[in-house]
């Protein structure tokens, strides 16, 4: 006997690619990127591709200031697990193919960025070890640090204008823009260390065409980026003004499934908590074992 109040179940062969969903709404947001033309290729799946071993000599050799260094990079590492601070270490002390050692034992890891500081733009890696960075700058420096987030991200993050900030007044096409707008203003200008995050949801909120420019026009976007592949991509990207940044959470396919912007310190999804420091020391001692 049929139910008339039951929902009549839909027919996958009907539909020309049952893996495309014709007539859905796209994402909506303040900072959503540029979906791609072909929307086969949102059906592309994330790569599953197997960590490669370093790549060195067989006949290689660690030089007595190679293991040395890596010695010092183990001790950062138990300091860091305790909380404490550490300095970047610098590579020019190391030959060329130790420094090739170095870079193939630490490897790709989730986090990668860039940003600009005094005229000098750095290029952001983090190795196979969470919390261990690689920071190339165009000035020829080329270091290896162990922190939460490099110091030059903080650093640059730092030297960002602060709020508050002027808030346009409503006017025609305008719907929530100046709201919005003075909420971040007044929590960027009050956020202090040690606040929670606030978190301003754009994809649930309405926003008119008028009013998503003038958020991004107004916010703008600072020379530091960053993005994360690890569980979810993740992208994030400073604003002009301190403590404000946008992030913005994509899913296996690509589709931007949230846009945010969050008020307070350098987001913690591009961030290696406390606990990775002490996993990463673990596994850079098998490493050495293993390939040293």
């Amino acid at each position: 006997m049929k139910n008339p109040q039951l929902i009549a179940s839909t027919n996958p062969e009907a539909r020309a690619n049952p893996m495309i969903w014709e007539g859905e709404d796209a994402a909506e947001g303040v900072f959503l990127g540029t979906a791609p033309d072909d929307p086969l290729a949102l059906l592309g799946t994330p790569s599953m591709e197997p960590l490669a071993p370093p790549r060195l000599p067989e006949d290689f050799s660690p030089t007595p200031a190679l293991r040395q260094w890596l010695a010092e990079l183990q001790d950062h590492l138990a300091s860091a697990a305790t909380g404490a601070t550490t300095p970047v270490q610098d590579l020019k002390s190391l030959d060329g193919l130790s420094i090739q050692a170095v870079v193939e034992i630490l490897g790709d890891g989730e986090v990668k960025g860039t940003v600009h500081l005094d005229g000098v733009r750095y290029e952001i890696l983090e190795s196979v070890l969470a919390g261990v960075w690689q920071i190339i700058g165009s000035d020829g420096s080329h270091g290896v640090e162990v922190a939460s987030l490099p110091s030059v991200i903080r650093e640059a993050a730092g030297s960002l204008e602060t709020a508050p900030f002027e808030v346009p007044a409503p006017s025609a096409g305008l719907m929530n823009a100046p709201a919005v707008l003075a909420e971040i203003s007044e929590r960027g200008s009050t956020w202090q260390s040690g606040d929670d995050t606030h978190v301003v949801n754009f994809t649930l909120l309405p926003m008119s065409e008028a009013d998503q420019t003038c958020v991004r026009e107004l916010l703008g976007r600072a020379e530091l980026e960053l993005e994360s592949g690890g569980f979810g991509h993740c992208r994030v990207f400073a604003t002009r003004y301190r403590h404000i940044w946008a992030v913005q959470y994509l899913n296996a396919l690509s589709h931007t499934i949230l846009d945010t912007v969050e008020i307070g310190a350098p987001p913690t999804a591009v961030a290696a908590a406390v606990q990775d420091f002490e996993d990463s020391g673990l596994r850079l001692t098998d490493i050495l074992q293993a390939y040293l």
